[in-house]
Formats: C-alpha cells, structure tokens, sequence
C-alpha cells in the first residue's frame, strides 16, 4: 500500500501517541519519512497499526 493523504494524517495523529516498544520500531520508518516529508510505499501490516493507533486516540 503506498501512502495516501488519509493515511499521513493519521500518522500526524499517532505521532506523539503512547506506542509498545514493539510497534515503535516497527513504525520508526513511517515517521521519519513523514518528518522528512517523504511518500514511501506502507506495507499493510504497518498501515493497519497506524489505523489501531488512530481508533484509540481522543477525538479532537
């Protein structure tokens, strides 16, 4: 799956979250493309976490 505008705004969203040790790593990649402004291709395994991690978090 490449990176798609919804998906990038949800990564804004989990930026700071309160992530396991475990999906962090996973997700250090997705982050410093997006700190770089980067669009790389996101595996769906990383993509469905970020979308866990999104759910979770307050709605502002």
């Amino acid at each position: 799956m490449t990176g798609t505008t919804d998906l990038w705004r949800l990564v804004a969203q989990i930026r700071h979250a309160s992530l396991s040790a475990v999906d962090r790593e996973l997700l250090r990649p997705v982050f410093a493309s997006y700190d770089a402004g980067e669009t790389r291709a996101v595996p769906e395994l990383v993509a469905s976490r970020i979308r866990f991690y999104a759910a979770r978090q307050p709605k502002q």
